[in-house]
């Protein structure tokens, strides 16, 4: 099976190249499932023109929700709770002076600044309370939880939110994008792959995992064999087992057709 990131790895800013759909597409009419595992909440994947003919499922939001194409079933795994969003949240403007914060429901975004949906698509519908707002009123579940501090630079924004103790859940960052995000601390790429691949009978040999950020290193070490692209962050690229392309240069594609001509390939006598 293929487990591949989505933006950054398949998608080029949001984009779906023909090669790389090309390259999903012979690799399912050879048997093999192919899954998202990405930080996008299912709405954000399902809507995509192309995804849903090249993907037979998706993890998302970081391994907390499970969605399943010809079903369109959604399954929550792993929420934070909301006690452990709620205290999270407070520490967290303890810290971070002007910080602000938004939330991933699994069926939408409350956010107190319009400036988390830019140049975000497909994750709407989106709510806007104001920073002195409640943010949890009336919800039921946390997938993930976001932060930004505006002036922060990334590195200042991850040293701030270091400085507290976040029991429970697991914070994620993207290098000097100035965005830190929270999961459940059960919610990670590897493991909720592992899990999605047990219930099948899929072992890790049998796995070709693609990525490109931190979020994608548990993913990346626990597969058979993968591949960081070749503009990766560097705890993405220590943790796979090959490189190949960059996203712009259709990298996922560029190692699948490689791996598919290996199987394609004549067996020589004795083998």
């Amino acid at each position: 099976m293929i487990a591949t990131d989505l933006d950054g790895t398949l998608l080029d800013r949001g984009r779906l190249s023909e090669r790389n759909r090309k390259a999903l597409r012979a690799a399912r009419e050879r048997g093999a499932h192919v899954v998202a595992v990405t930080a996008r909440a299912p709405r954000g994947v399902h809507r995509h023109p192309g995804l849903a003919a090249s993907l037979d499922a998706a993890i998302c939001c970081n391994g907390a929700i499970h969605y399943d194409f010809p079903t369109r079933a959604t399954d929550f795994r792993h929420p934070i709770p909301l006690s452990v969003a709620r205290e999270l949240h407070r520490r967290l403007r303890e810290a971070i002076p002007g910080a602000l914060f938004a939330i991933e429901t699994g069926e939408g975004q409350i956010a107190q600044s319009r400036r988390f949906s830019e140049n975000v698509l497909l994750h709407d519908p989106w709510t806007f309370v104001e920073p002195a707002a409640e943010l949890f009123d009336g919800v039921d579940a946390v997938a993930t939880f976001v932060v930004r501090a505006p002036g922060a630079d990334g590195p200042a924004l991850v040293a701030g939110a270091r400085s507290i103790e976040a029991p429970g859940v697991r914070m994620w960052h993207w290098g000097s994008y100035p965005e830190i995000e929270y999961s459940a601390h059960a919610a990670t790429k590897g493991a909720s792959l592992a899990a999605w691949c047990a219930e099948r009978g899929i072992g890790p040999e049998s796995v070709v995992a693609f990525g490109d950020m931190p979020t994608d290193a548990s993913m990346l070490a626990w597969a058979g064999r993968s591949y960081a692209v070749a503009d990766a962050h560097p705890e993405a690229a220590s943790a796979a087992s090959h490189r190949t392309g960059a996203c712009a240069e259709d990298g996922v594609a560029q190692a699948v057709e490689s791996i598919l001509a290996e199987f394609d390939a004549p067996k020589k006598p004795g083998r």
